[in-house]
């Protein structure tokens, strides 16, 4: 595997992901009862933006730099700005991965497994995050610890699956190991992410996952270039499967937000809609 994160920390496709994350993550946080949260392929949690890596990329500058600098005092991103420490006059030295935000929002009665398959990657995170809930990391398989950890003990929890897709068979093995999954534990909340490169690449990712007849899925696609031409990462997607009530208006919301700052003028475009309904014809 050659994928790291940190050239690519911070950037659009974060800022998206995340946006949704910390939502799901304080919908949990509304009831006392504990949850338990799975993370697939979580990384080292924590990015150091002054890096060369970051510093060559560039794209967290283009990403969350920009957003914090036109963006910080709107209230529909403001859950978001708080869980990762955005400040007003003052950038962002280390960006919070998936890691970093889950294990943030635990309680101590809240538990998290995160599965990272470097191992060099697993340990840093070990290393790097603290929270207040019981938390275990795992360098292995990701979707292996699907099938092995669900369902928990929990009776409610999240479960993030967020590949790099280096694999060219990545979907197939990942749709496989998600609809194991969620017949093992179908009251759960999944995210699932996908790279947008082209129009006809989101329309076949769309219809893949409807394909599993899994209903309340609701997809949530920013882009931030026109994905006509192919020309790289176009846009961030996502799936959510048992999303907490009002997440299609707020994405909405908090989607167009970002793309109104980070879009180049008439590029790109916002999509939150359903893609299965709440119940599947028998």
């Amino acid at each position: 595997m050659n994928y790291q994160h940190v050239y690519h920390a911070g950037n659009f496709a974060d800022v998206a992901k995340h946006v949704a994350l910390v939502h799901c993550l304080d919908a949990l946080k509304r009831k006392d009862s504990a949850f338990f949260v799975l993370d697939t392929h979580s990384g080292r949690g924590l990015y150091d933006l002054r890096s060369p890596q970051a510093l060559k990329s560039g794209e967290a500058e283009l990403g969350i730099h920009k957003l914090i600098a036109q963006g910080l005092g709107d209230e529909t991103l403001a859950a978001y700005f708080a869980a990762i420490g955005a400040r007003a006059g003052s950038r962002l030295g280390r960006y919070p991965g998936s890691t970093a935000l889950i294990a943030a929002a635990l309680r101590p009665q809240d538990r998290a497994l995160f599965v990272e398959a470097m191992p060099a990657e697993a340990r840093a995170a070990e290393r790097l995050i603290h929270g207040e809930g019981r938390m275990r990391f795992e360098a292995g398989d990701g979707y292996a610890a699907l099938k092995a950890h669900l369902p928990p003990i929990e009776r409610r929890g999240f479960v993030l699956i967020d590949p790099p897709y280096e694999n060219v068979d990545e979907w197939r093995t990942m749709l496989r190991a998600f609809a194991d999954a969620h017949g093992r534990w179908p009251g759960a909340t999944y995210m699932i992410w996908y790279p947008i490169l082209g129009a006809a690449q989101r329309r076949s990712v769309h219809k893949r996952l409807q394909a599993l007849a899994i209903p309340k899925m609701l997809c949530a696609d920013l882009a931030i270039h026109d994905d006509e031409v192919e020309i790289g990462l176009a846009g961030s997607g996502l799936v959510i499967v048992n999303p907490p009530f009002g997440a299609d208006a707020y994405l909405l919301a908090a989607y167009e937000a970002i793309h109104r700052r980070l879009a180049p003028a008439a590029r790109g475009y916002v999509e939150v809609a359903r893609l299965t309904p709440e119940r599947m014809a028998q």
